[in-house]
């Protein structure tokens, strides 16, 4: 098989999608826990008896990554997610019983694919503010890894618009546009925990 048939075979498959796409989520939460527990021991370890709560760790390790990144992050976060809707769950091809067309009144209005965007951007929104405030704020971010996070909101601006490519040709379906706006979306995400992984990488030479 090669590395496209892979691809075919990957991007259409909802149940592996889905499993992918929360596995990374999760790898990430727990790689974030034992990052800042293993900070914690390392702290300790140097007071010389003295005693230190995890709050105060938490207080003195936070760093400001500056409002225009925040902004850029959360940002990123929402398209995530919106990016993800719409690639799994627009078009009946992937989930066949749970789409945005099994919702007539949403599906027959003048701007339905815009109305789904904006339910899950709402539906998300409470998650994408508070993530990145959670995650990179214990980290030190390197100039390359902010540019990369910042880049995943073009890149999943482009995966939302294949998607979208893919609702108004259906039952039709563009491979290529399929293969991208996937890749897209997974180096999103990839590129947005980068920092959690790299730390856990890094702790563990």
């Amino acid at each position: 098989m090669s590395v496209l048939d892979a691809l075919i075979v990957v991007s259409s498959n909802g149940l592996l999608g889905l499993g992918l796409f929360v596995l990374l989520l999760a790898l990430g939460v727990a790689l974030h826990k034992l990052n800042m527990e293993r900070t914690y021991r390392r702290v300790a370890a140097t007071t010389n008896g003295g005693e230190i709560s995890g709050d105060e760790l938490r207080e003195e390790m936070f760093t400001r990554q500056g409002s225009n990144f925040n902004a850029g992050a959360v940002t990123a976060w929402m398209l995530l997610f919106a990016a993800f809707a719409y690639f799994y769950f627009l078009t009946p091809e992937i989930f066949s019983r749970y789409n945005y067309y099994q919702v007539p009144t949403l599906a027959s209005g003048p701007l339905g694919f815009a109305t789904f965007g904006i339910m899950v951007l709402l539906l998300t929104l409470v998650a994408a503010a508070f993530i990145p405030k959670e995650l990179y704020g214990y980290y030190e971010l390197s100039r390359n890894m902010k540019a990369a996070i910042m880049l995943t909101v073009p890149l999943l601006a482009i995966s939302i618009v294949l998607s979208v490519q893919q609702g108004t040709i259906f039952p039709q379906v563009d491979l290529g546009s399929r293969i991208v706006a996937f890749l897209a979306l997974f180096a999103s995400e990839l590129a947005l925990l980068w920092p959690i992984y790299a730390e856990a990488l890094g702790g563990m030479r």
